[in-house]
């Protein structure tokens, strides 16, 4: 069970911090009006004003101005450590925003690579199969074409892509939080959401007979729906359902036409140069003869 420090937002995190580091400043203030105060008094009970039937006690005034000198002292470095800390975690919560950024992007970018549509392709082309979504196209391009066996019913290709979420889902979990786990929502979510309803029944199979692997992608996918429900109650919008048939179909459709801006075929060869070699070719041959 996560702690109640785990389960707190950012910006309840944000607003505790605030909460601690003003009441350390005022700590801080009043302990330096209560030194000054307590050497007053000292000062003017005990050496200047003694009280009826007590001796003038002997001060050294150097001794007393370097002892409350050195509480002040103390106190002003009590105060400075609150506000350097204050600073120190203002950048720190700016750098790893934009780390979190930066990485998110070059998940991304892999994400949109090359290897990674095609990957989809072959991811969507088996699911559409499954589900009879009517996908016309005559084109295999996954790296994984030739590879006709499954895991537990799941495709290389769709091994790959869980592969790929349950690394996220590792960047973005509690014992790493190299990416802030709000912007693979916006970024990503979609994605993972729709290939996890799926596959639900596979991935579990997997887990059953696996259960050290994927073991953060149930969590990511969780926290992803759990996001969504939230920002949809904070709009006052109605949730959309996430296992709504035609729209994971819609899903698929979309999918493939996106997966295909990683395929590249040879442009064809216009057909006077054709004719053109086929003569030269045959020239040679007739030379050669």
């Amino acid at each position: 069970m996560l702690s109640r420090s785990k389960k707190l937002s950012k910006k309840a995190k944000d607003q505790r911090f605030e909460l601690e580091f003003g009441f350390f400043v005022v700590l801080g203030i009043l302990l330096m009006i209560a030194l000054v105060v307590l050497a007053w008094l000292i000062f003017n009970n005990y050496a200047a004003n003694p009280p009826e039937g007590t001796d003038v006690v002997h001060v050294d005034v150097g001794v007393m101005v370097a002892t409350a000198a050195l509480a002040l002292f103390t106190a002003f470095l009590f105060l400075a450590a609150a506000i350097t800390a204050r600073f120190a975690r203002t950048e720190l919560t700016t750098s790893t925003a934009v780390n979190s950024a930066n990485l998110t992007l070059q998940l991304d970018n892999r994400f949109n690579s090359d290897r990674a549509l095609r990957i989809r392709h072959g991811a969507v082309r088996s699911l559409a199969e499954q589900r009879h979504v009517p996908i016309n196209c005559e084109y295999d391009i996954s790296p994984y074409r030739t590879d006709t066996s499954n895991w537990y019913g799941l495709t290389s290709d769709l091994i790959d892509l869980f592969n790929y979420f349950d690394w996220i889902g590792y960047l973005t979990s509690e014992e790493c939080e190299a990416i802030d786990r709000e912007v693979v929502r916006q970024k990503l979510g979609p994605w993972i959401i729709a290939y996890y309803e799926m596959c639900r029944a596979e991935i579990d199979e997997v887990q059953e007979h696996h259960p050290d692997r994927w073991v953060y992608l149930d969590p990511l996918y969780a926290d992803l729906i759990d996001r969504r429900k939230r920002w949809y109650a904070d709009k006052r919008e109605p949730l959309p359902r996430f296992d709504d048939e035609e729209q994971l179909n819609a899903f698929l459709q979309r999918e493939h036409v996106r997966s295909h801006r990683g395929f590249h075929p040879s442009p064809q060869r216009p057909v006077t140069v054709v004719l053109e070699e086929a003569s030269e070719n045959f020239s040679t041959r007739q030379l050669g003869d």
